[in-house]
């Protein structure tokens, strides 16, 4: 044991640590030039600490992309028009207001203003309450400004008879010549006007007619393609883009247009298309505030959904239809459009009052399904990928672990977690809301106490459901419905493969070039006379001979505070460092590029080593426990995903393969069927392999799936995050059919997808 903690330093350890550290050990100097990575998926993202900062990175590659077609692009165009200016589309709202404050503050003298640019409105919304349209967000906040910067440096008179105005015009009239050279607005004043006074025919007759004139607009000037060189707009926090919030029917159509959208709320707009959007050489979108990280994370995954529905669900997902398309979109984010809100579950342990924490990301579908995600020792942000690219349906909580747990002893940690799993189910349960429960490295451990909490001891064995008390039978039926998850779950017979892992990785980085590096022994288990699963010989007497050196160092008068002031200290020095921009694109994925600096600002070094001891503290136990799980899987008839990758150096590939192999005999013996398809309850792994040719050379990338400090990470992300809706969204669907749940939106959408 000692051994294997000096080969793996738990500091090292944590994907984040693995990622900054040895950034924060060398101090790089600040840089000041933003960071904009190209994500695997093709599209471009920089993330800032605030939305000024955003605009500003926003306006730079604006200002380059004119540089480019300046240079080299007009020569170019084939449309005349094209040539001679450079075309934006503009969207309103308040996030863009950025950007042109940034444009007339840092590149006023990089454009050729009056000569080259023009501006479109990529839509006008009529009668919608708290929102400013394009053309007050693009006048007020950029025109007029720039018309009287143009004025301060060219002179009044100079500009006026450039604008072919008389000499002695006034400001103002210069003012409103400039927006009329510059701007090519949608005047859907009547339409306002006919809305307000109760004429909802009339006035969409009207908008229709200021569609066609303004695609005329556009097709002459622009060609057919309706093609912008640049598209400057802002998306919800539902990833509605323009006029297009999701289910809009409208979404469906990919030829460049121009189009009437009505909304629910009675406003109506006439928008530029998802064809104009999607033609465009470049799409700027400026993200802020907060809740916006579940639409920029749906945007990026790969869904297991048709393309088209997904659109549906999330409108800027049509900028992801191709590569190509997606190459063409840059994101710029604030920090404060990567934050989730914070859950807190509250109730009582032994005349304890307790408090759970969690980051929460929030669904569409009120009364939907309801995920609740179990970290590993190694931190709460393993989770990151899951809780934004997660069904935008779904309600989704990682849970933080509670101080209270830090003063149990070793023995009641575990089952502490458990418990305000229990109750958190269970509440959500008496509206028969869906809890499946995703539990990821050491979390295996709370899920077999979550499991075996129907037992008043351990040591007895399993009674039939019938026979549950009346709470633990709900449990049951709720874990009935949605299913348990488990990523790279650890067990102490794990132990037997990580140092030979270990040394296998070591001489690969040496000498050799193997695919794989695990080294784990492909028999863990043997069947008992009784059938079930246990243990063989050479694990079981590896497990008696694990010594807890962590138990000794833990009891330490003075250890805590030692710990812990090597946690503030790395704070500290996070502080110091923007690790944003220490981090390099093939580094550190989409995922973890969001996580910034939050993880070594709240991770608990103190903690981690704790629950590291409780896990440890009694092994046979933990592996007795963990056989006596697996039987209750079955005998419960509780639908299990396991996900863990071929060469994780942490766990063993080939003992979830055995448990696995048990599982599936148990439950087609069970049900009497021949072919693990026929299952009506799934027993399913998910056996992930490495997409490149060579494994990574971090330690302990594969063990982490979903939160990697490789590419691979993000396809694994993908993987796991696929897998997952589809073991959930079947699994929920069977509840429908079975008359256990009520119909949910989400699942009929799931079903007319043709993925079930």
């Amino acid at each position: 044991m000692l051994e294997i903690l000096d080969s793996v330093p738990l500091l090292d350890s944590a994907p984040a640590c693995s990622a900054f550290l040895p950034a924060l050990a060398r101090r790089k100097r600040r840089d000041d030039k933003p960071l904009l990575v190209q994500e695997q998926t093709g599209f471009h993202l920089g993330i800032s600490p605030d939305i000024r900062a955003a605009g500003r990175h926003a306006a730079q590659v604006a200002m380059e992309k004119y540089q480019a077609w300046l240079t080299v692009g007009r020569s170019q165009d084939d449309i005349a028009f094209k040539r001679r200016h450079f075309a934006i589309g503009v969207g309103g709202g308040n996030t863009v207001k950025n950007e042109y404050k940034a444009l007339l503050k840092f590149h006023f003298h990089d454009f050729a203003w009056l000569d080259h640019v023009r501006f479109f409105f990529l839509e006008e919304t009529c009668k919608e309450k708290d929102w400013q349209g394009t053309r007050e967000s693009l006048l007020d906040t950029f025109i007029v400004p720039l018309a009287k910067k143009l004025i301060a440096s060219e002179g009044a008179g100079e500009l006026a008879q450039k604008l072919k105005l008389a000499r002695g015009a006034s400001r103002a009239a210069i003012i409103r010549r400039i927006a009329e050279v510059m701007t090519y607005p949608i005047d859907a004043s009547e339409v306002d006007a006919l809305l307000r006074q109760g004429k909802r025919k009339q006035a969409l007759e009207v908008a229709r007619k200021v569609a066609r004139d303004y695609q005329g607009t556009l097709r002459r000037l622009l060609g057919p393609s309706l093609s912008l060189h640049l598209v400057i707009s802002g998306f919800g926090r539902n990833g509605g883009i323009g006029a297009f919030p999701p289910y809009t029917p409208e979404l469906a159509t990919r030829k460049p247009g121009v189009m009437v959208v009505e909304h629910p709320s009675g406003a109506v707009s006439v928008a530029l298309n998802r064809g104009v959007l999607t033609a465009a050489t470049c799409v700027s979108l400026i993200v802020s505030g907060s809740l916006k990280l579940r639409a920029l994370g749906r945007f990026e995954m790969e869904d297991s959904a048709s393309f088209e529905q997904t659109v549906m669900e999330t409108p800027i997902r049509m900028l992801r239809e191709t590569r190509p398309i997606a190459e063409k979109v840059y994101i710029f984010a604030d920090n404060r459009a990567l934050m989730f809100e914070e859950g807190v579950f509250r109730y009582e342990e032994r005349g304890q009052p307790v408090e759970i924490r969690s980051e929460v990301r929030e669904g569409d579908e009120p009364g939907g399904i309801h995920i609740l995600l179990v970290h590993g020792f190694m931190g709460l942000y393993s989770y990151i990928n899951l809780l934004i690219r997660l069904p935008s349906a779904w309600r989704v909580s990682a849970l933080r672990r509670g101080k209270y747990a830090k003063t149990l002893p070793d023995a009641d940690v575990f089952p502490h977690y458990a418990n305000t799993l229990r109750k958190m189910i269970l509440q959500n349960w008496r509206s028969r809301r869906p809890t499946p429960v995703c539990c990821h490295s050491f979390a295996g451990s709370i899920a077999d106490h979550l499991l075996l909490s129907v037992l008043d001891d351990y040591d007895q064995e399993l009674p039939d459901i019938d026979q549950l008390k009346a709470q633990d039978r709900r449990l049951i039926e709720a874990l009935q419905t949605a299913g348990i998850i488990h990523i790279a779950t650890w067990a102490p017979s794990d132990f037997r493969h990580i140092t030979p892992s270990i040394e296998k990785f070591r001489s690969r980085r040496r000498r050799t070039k193997e695919q794989h590096v695990s080294a784990s022994p492909q028999e863990i288990y043997r069947l008992a006379d009784d059938g079930r699963l246990e243990l063989n010989e050479e694990h079981r007497r590896n497990l008696v001979s694990v010594p807890v050196p962590l138990s000794r160092l833990i009891r330490m008068r003075g250890f805590e505070g030692v710990v812990n002031a090597l946690n503030v200290g790395v704070r500290q020095l996070a502080t110091r460092l923007d690790l944003q921009k220490l981090m390099k694109q093939e580094e550190a994925p989409y995922g973890q590029r969001l996580l910034s600096d939050r993880v070594l600002k709240k991770v608990s070094f103190y903690g981690v080593l704790k629950e590291v001891n409780a896990a440890l503290h009694d092994p046979l136990e933990f592996q007795r426990r963990h056989l006596k799980a697996l039987d209750a899987i079955v005998k419960y008839d509780i639908p299990c995903l396991v996900i863990v990758h071929r060469d994780d150096l942490m766990v063993s590939a080939p003992r979830h393969t055995q448990e696995h192999e048990y599982l599936l005999a148990r439950r087609l013996e069970k049900e009497n069927v021949t072919r693990e398809r026929d299952l009506a309850v799934p027993a399913s792994l998910l056996l992930l392999d490495r997409d490149e040719n060579e494994p990574s050379d971090d330690l302990i990338d594969p063990h982490f799936l979903i939160l990697s400090v490789t590419r691979g990470g993000g396809s694994n992300a993908r993987k796991v995050t696929g897998a997952i809706t589809e073991f959930v969204n079947d699994n929920v669907a069977r509840a429908v059919d079975g008359g256990r749940i009520q119909p949910l939106a989400s699942i009929d959408r799931w079903r007319q997808s043709g993925t079930l």
